[in-house]
């Protein structure tokens, strides 16, 4: 009895590894936060509403044999009605190709007046694969305390 259980949880132990290493995940952010000019100045989720503020993060695929990944980013905002346009705009997406090894930014920036909605923007990377990368900001009225 006791040769057939080793075997056995040998079995079961190197299918659980197997199991662990589908689970790891295959994009990882690299920095977050209020960027200018391309660079992070501040490590922070509260974004004041202010012309020109950008926010987001970097991110990059960690795992070098995850091969290229067609992903969706999606900018998931509190609702911006944009002039000339009836209906609110609740999410902005758009596609691309990540290769491992590589960053990529997820970023907006406040370039118009009507964008500066105040409340949370969700920033999300989806890739065919099933990886979601996240990442919340809450965008609050200048001057005043978040």
């Amino acid at each position: 009895m006791r040769k057939l259980l080793l075997p056995l949880l040998l079995c079961m132990l190197s299918g659980c590894a197997m199991l662990g290493m589908e689970d790891k995940p295959r994009l990882a952010v690299v920095e977050s936060g209020i960027f200018k000019n391309g660079v992070l100045a501040m490590d922070t989720r509260g974004v004041p509403r202010e012309l020109g503020s950008t926010f987001g993060y970097r991110f990059k695929v960690t795992d070098p044999k995850a091969g290229p990944l067609k992903a969706r980013v999606v900018t998931a905002t509190p609702g911006l009605l944009e002039p000339g346009k009836d209906a609110v705009q609740r999410e902005y997406v758009s596609t691309l190709t990540l290769q491992p090894g590589q960053e990529y930014e997820v970023f907006f920036t406040f370039n118009e007046p009507w964008e500066m909605v105040t409340g949370p923007w969700e920033l999300r990377v989806e890739t065919d694969k099933g990886d979601v990368l996240t990442q919340t900001f809450n965008v609050y009225e200048a001057g005043k305390m978040q």
